[in-house]
């Protein structure tokens, strides 16, 4: 009984709201989570998520407990569709249902969700089968689609298995990233974006 009125003071506990970077509070600790989350390899210059949090479909959020920094997304979006680029609860409150509560939340907005994530093999195997499982228990099904990116091989995962994962899709969300062509160039330069070749 006492561990299940702990699960429940847990539970009841969490009641996230997320908020604009552009509006927030907590701007540098933002960036610092980014930055501890996400290898240098994998990671747009700052000023890049900045810039682009401006526009309509692009949605940088910090995910509040209350008045409480936990977590960062950003999402680009289109129709109904969201491309969850970056996600990531801080080391330091991880293990406490944000993470999926968060997950939640977004396949309840969208009507589908898609990410990102490295192939498994053999480098740090255990801890990108881990992140995987997080987001199957979550609501995320296998697409079998993959692809390549800068030396890194990427899979697909959605929340609806109806949805048509191709490169045309994937082009539209980062379409929405900006409207300034000349930080369209930047972008695609930096993650090969209209050179994306999709593998089944």
């Amino acid at each position: 009984d006492s561990i299940i009125n702990i699960i429940k003071g847990i539970v009841m506990k969490i009641k996230l709201k997320y908020v604009n970077y552009l509006k927030s509070k907590h701007k540098t600790e933002m960036k610092r989570i980014y930055l501890k989350a996400f290898p240098e390899s994998e990671r747009f210059p700052f000023w890049i998520l900045k810039h682009c949090s401006k526009e309509n479909n692009i949605k940088f959020m910090e995910v509040l407990n209350g008045n409480e920094l936990v977590g960062i997304e950003y999402l680009l979006t289109y129709e109904n569709n969201a491309y969850l680029m970056y996600f990531a609860i801080d080391e330091n409150k991880q293990n406490k249902g944000y993470g999926s509560e968060t997950v939640k939340d977004l396949a309840n907005e969208y009507n589908t969700v898609i990410l990102s994530i490295e192939k498994l093999d053999n480098i740090n195997r255990e801890i990108k089968q881990k992140r995987k499982n997080f987001y199957l228990r979550n609501g995320f099904q296998e697409t079998n689609v993959f692809y390549e990116d800068a030396g890194v091989e990427y899979e697909i995962l959605t929340t609806n298995k109806n949805f048509s994962t191709t490169k045309e899709s994937l082009e539209k969300f980062y379409e929405q990233m900006t409207s300034s062509k000349i930080l369209k160039y930047i972008i695609g330069k930096i993650f090969n974006v209209y050179d994306i070749k999709l593998k089944n």
